[in-house]
């Protein structure tokens, strides 16, 4: 199990402070491995924070509850999860999130000063398989990439 990377003690009196880089959302400037907010795929009145697993044309196992067994991750869409994986609504929820609902990467933690520090990047989970498999224009869903 991961700590969570923001607000480990889950002390909601001293809740951390992000800054957030609203430039590189319009740009399109993040990866696997960032942490981003995002207008909530259920409630676009929401903005939640995950970390990308996953950008289109990989493939991820899904967690629990999700119904696919594998699931490749399609053109202009990622795949979210939050760093705790048991109680996150994420990807393993909603499934891949269209990229246009990334509003901002949190680049640095400034509150509280003794968690003052750029927000660290995770490598990428063993259920993750980096654009394995077809290209972009086939869409042949047939393939299974091996997750041994």
């Amino acid at each position: 199990m991961l700590q969570p990377t923001l607000n480990p003690d889950n002390n909601q009196l001293n809740r951390d402070l992000v800054l957030l880089n609203r430039l590189a959302a319009l740009r399109h400037q993040y990866q696997r491995g960032d942490v981003v907010t995002l207008w909530s795929p259920t409630d676009p009145t929401r903005t939640i924070i995950k970390r990308i697993v996953a950008v289109e044309g990989d493939y991820v196992y899904p967690l629990k509850p999700h119904p696919k067994e594998i699931v490749r991750i399609p053109k202009g869409h990622c795949w979210i999860e939050g760093d705790e994986n048991f109680h996150s609504k994420d990807s393993n929820i909603y499934g891949p999130v269209p990229l246009g609902l990334i509003t901002a990467k949190v680049t640095h933690i400034v509150w509280p000063l003794s968690r003052l520090g750029r927000v660290p990047h995770r490598g990428r989970p063993e259920r993750v398989k980096y654009g394995a498999g077809p290209s972009d224009e086939d869409e042949d869903d047939s393939y299974k990439p091996n997750f041994a």
